[in-house]
């Protein structure tokens, strides 16, 4: 019985007990730090697709809107004066940017398909909503988790991204063929 009582008092194997411990921690943290990388950049690459689908789809020019109200030299003097029109933008072929939008879209979700590191596994357009000036996107992804959490069964996680586009105008001084300054 003494001999028991001294073993149970003995510090000895303790140490590798917190370390066993300590491991396991660490071991757990660097997993789950694995599965969030992974959805970060699952999540950028969505990002960037919906961004690119909503320039290419902004590029659409509505030709017959633009040139309707075509300076003439009564309003160019107007213009100069600052009294023209305010300018409303650039006016967006919708049907046509909605197209090139989900080309592009279609183009990044067939990406590096055959691969078996991808972590974004599907690019789904959820809502294309073009107003004439500006072009809105938005994009539904599938992520597949690298490791697994098996006791809640977590294998895919569903992400979404939004961007929208609105063409501009570059600043210029140059009115009807000739540069102010």
């Amino acid at each position: 019985m003494h001999l028991l009582i001294c073993r149970l008092k003995s510090d000895r194997g303790s140490i590798s007990i917190l370390i066993f411990g300590l491991f396991s921690v660490v071991l757990i943290t660097a997993l789950m730090l694995t599965n969030i990388s992974s959805i970060y950049i699952a999540k950028r690459t969505l990002t960037l697709a919906t961004e690119a689908a909503a320039q290419q789809g902004a590029k659409n020019l509505d030709a017959k809107a633009y040139y309707s109200g075509e300076f003439n030299l009564t309003r160019a003097q107007l213009t100069l004066l600052g009294m023209g029109e305010k300018d409303p933008g650039i006016p967006i072929d919708c049907t046509a940017g909605s197209r090139d939008a989900a080309i592009v879209l279609s183009s990044w979700d067939s990406r590096d398909i055959s691969s078996n590191t991808r972590n974004l596994t599907s690019i789904e357009v959820d809502e294309i909503s073009c107003d004439g000036f500006e072009i809105s996107i938005s994009t539904l992804g599938i992520v597949r988790i690298p490791i697994p959490i098996p006791f809640i069964e977590l294998e895919f996680i569903k992400i979404q991204s939004r961007a929208s586009a609105i063409p501009e105008r570059a600043d210029t001084n140059n009115y009807m063929g000739f540069d102010f300054g």
